[in-house]
């Protein structure tokens, strides 16, 4: 539910807009462009708390386990999402996405942590990718739905809607996760079951090289992704001069290309080590193929001057993106022991989700500015081959680091 509640911050949000900051004009596109780096501030709100959180998310859960975490942790943000309807001003509506950020910053650190619990590292992969399709789902059918009922209802429903809906899909984790248990993780299951997993410093982390590479390979991989996240209704309406129950259509199809490259990534990626890849060249195919597409596509999507020739090169873009996803998301679970599974995906991510923050407030000030999408575009594919080459030629491998465990604090 992560994904259809997040992405429909950017339909409901310019809807939003329109009649607050917009109130000199009555047209949604004549209203976003003139706000928009106002509008970029306002999309990365969810960014300031989840990036400032995140760092503590992985040792909470690696503390408590990703039963409760995430269960809290969903409550908070679908209780946000139905909240952002009362929001009177920017600055309030600002302030409900923080909160959003602050429930969804455990989301990553919970799932690598029951996926590193439950699945045999070479099976890791196409499990990554089966939880991030999830999101996929909701990113693509959220951008219809809200469009849908932002056009037939207004824009509150929208967030009425998901909000809930995010509240029952948190009552079914809390029902049907297998293991209820509050407390340290447990080590894998196909290792000793039952026992705790050995106590390993979290700052022991920070001096391998490889984590560096999968900080940096983030930073250039979420740039590309989080353009998509909130910029691509604006994109749709700007520069394409869609309406917006055009954009709410159209800007499905690259979550809908996005959900066939996460599964077909992980999947792969599993199947190419089955095939005798070493899981260390296996990732940086994935992870390289994919990330160097991106930047292809993107580059070719801004000098295209046929709308269904953007709209194509930007579905492939997002495709080609998401072939990366279960690899480079699995990355932590081959790197760190059990213990601190999610507290290095925290550290992956915090780092890397600053671009995501800027990529929102970057945009807005480039299109402010030109008055056009092409630069913007050209950075985000740019950020992306960055990715790609940290993850490709900083990473030494992707297997379990050489750290000893500590004596575990009383």
């Amino acid at each position: 539910m992560d994904g259809g509640g997040s992405v429909l911050v950017s339909p409901g949000v310019h809807r939003y807009h329109t009649g607050f900051a917009g109130r000199g004009g009555s047209d949604l596109d004549e209203a976003v462009r003139h706000h928009a780096s106002g509008l970029g501030y306002v999309l990365s709100g969810w960014n300031w708390t989840y990036v400032g959180f995140l760092p503590f998310a992985g040792p909470i859960v690696d503390r408590l386990g990703p039963w409760i975490v995430l269960g809290v942790g969903s409550t908070l943000w679908g209780l946000a999402t139905l909240a952002l309807p009362l929001a009177a001003g920017v600055l309030s509506l600002f302030l409900l996405r923080a909160l959003f950020g602050f429930g969804h910053c455990v989301r990553f650190p919970s799932q690598a942590s029951a996926v590193a619990r439950w699945f045999h590292p070479n099976q890791r992969a196409t499990a990554v990718g089966l939880c991030f399709s999830g999101g996929q789902v909701g990113l693509a059918t959220g951008t219809m739905i809200a469009a849908l009922v932002l056009d037939r209802l207004g824009w509150q429903w929208v967030f009425y809607f998901m909000g809930s809906a995010s509240l029952v899909f948190t009552l079914i984790w809390f029902v049907f996760y297998p293991e209820k248990k509050i407390g340290r993780q447990a080590v894998p299951v196909d290792e000793e079951k039952g026992s705790e997993a050995p106590w390993v410093r979290w700052a022991s982390l920070f001096t391998h090289r490889s984590v560096w590479g999968i900080v940096f390979g983030q930073v250039g991989y979420l740039y590309a992704y989080f353009f998509f996240i909130t910029w691509l209704p604006s994109y749709l309406i700007l520069e394409r001069g869609m309406t917006v129950l055009q954009t709410g259509i159209v800007a499905s199809l690259p979550f809908w290309m996005g959900l066939v490259g996460t599964l077909t990534g992980g999947w792969v990626g599993d199947d190419l080590i089955r095939r005798g890849f070493s899981r260390t060249a296996s990732r940086k195919t994935m992870i390289g193929v994919g990330l160097t597409l991106v930047t292809i596509t993107m580059v070719a999507a801004a000098f295209a001057t046929q709308t269904w020739l953007a709209v194509t090169l930007l579905t492939l873009c997002m495709g080609s993106m998401r072939l990366i996803t279960a690899s480079a998301n699995s990355a932590p679970l081959d790197l760190a022991p059990p213990s601190v599974v999610a507290s290095l995906t925290s550290i992956q991510n915090t780092i890397g989700t600053v671009s995501s923050m800027l990529v929102a407030i970057i945009t807005g000030y480039i299109v402010g500015t030109t008055g056009s999408f092409v630069l913007a575009l050209l950075v985000a594919g740019a950020m992306a081959l960055g990715g790609a080459l940290s993850y490709v030629f900083l990473v030494k491998s992707f297997e379990p680091l050489p750290i000893e465990p500590a004596e575990q604090p009383a």
